[in-house]
């Protein structure tokens, strides 16, 4: 792949093992995620010093995912199973599937919830946070 590539999100992919493991099943029916990397900062300004200071601690890992709802395919009642068994599952957001040996991965706690609208289709959202040590594959 070029090193210059940007890339359109219509390849990304979310997989996940609801059981914490490395027996990971493509959510078909999800569509858009998100990975925050903020890392937290520390105030250490002392006497003398000019302007404040802080030190970088660890990155705080989470995000969204969202999607839509379909009670046929296994991915939204497996999504969901997982979400009611508040137990970390293993998450893995890849960015471009052309290119599955990048992507972001790690033990996760998830949260769910469904929007229905008389004038739309139904939607599924969430939000993960880190629930064990995250790795970026590339």
């Amino acid at each position: 792949m070029p090193l210059d590539q940007r890339l359109h999100g219509k390849n990304g992919r979310i997989q996940m093992d609801p059981a914490g493991g490395a027996a990971l099943v493509t959510l078909g029916d999800l569509n858009g995620w998100s990975l925050d990397m903020s890392t937290d900062r520390v105030e250490v300004t002392a006497f003398g010093d000019t302007n404040k200071r802080r030190v970088a601690g660890l990155p705080d890992y989470s995000g969204d995912l969202s999607g839509w709802w379909n009670a046929v395919a296994s991915s939204s009642p497996l999504y969901f199973a997982a979400v009611l068994a508040g137990v970390p599952v293993t998450l893995r957001l890849i960015p471009n599937l052309l290119d599955p040996t990048t992507y972001f991965q790690g033990l996760a706690n998830v949260d769910g919830g469904v929007s229905v609208s008389a004038t739309g289709a139904v939607g599924t959202k969430g939000k993960w946070d880190a629930a064990g040590n995250w790795a970026i594959a590339a």
